[in-house]
């Protein structure tokens, strides 16, 4: 059973960062708490396998280390912590949209007059 804790502890440091992803809508640039947690996993079951010196402990300890990268391409790489090329510059000409407005009526943004405005974009939780 002690063979587990290493990517039982390695999943959870994932399950954490979802959970407060999803239901607490928590965003940062580095998720150093759940990686701190996964790390851990890894390095008990890496521990763990010198100790004890079995084939389940080497085979849990390959387990959690393969997790542990496959997290870390998928925080650092594959996730929205990765760099992107498809962000825009400064100085980038805003994209050209039409949206309904409060009154009903239909903002076009192309037929603004090229006055300076002011867009906000928030995620909302309706």
């Amino acid at each position: 059973m002690s063979d587990l804790i290493g990517p039982i502890v390695v999943l959870s440091g994932f399950g954490f960062y979802v959970g407060t992803n999803v239901w607490l809508g928590r965003f940062r640039r580095l998720p150093f708490e759940f990686l701190a947690v996964s790390v851990a996993g890894a390095v008990y079951a890496v521990w763990h396998a010198f100790a004890v010196s079995s084939i389940a402990a080497g085979i849990s300890a390959l387990v959690s280390v393969g997790l542990l990268g496959g997290l870390c391409w998928m925080w650092f790489w594959y996730s929205m912590y990765g760099e992107r090329e498809d962000r825009p510059r400064v100085g980038d000409a805003f994209p050209e949209f039409r949206l309904p407005a409060s009154d009903g009526s239909l903002y076009a943004f192309a037929a603004a007059d090229r006055k300076r405005r002011l867009l906000i974009f928030y995620r909302g939780s309706w």
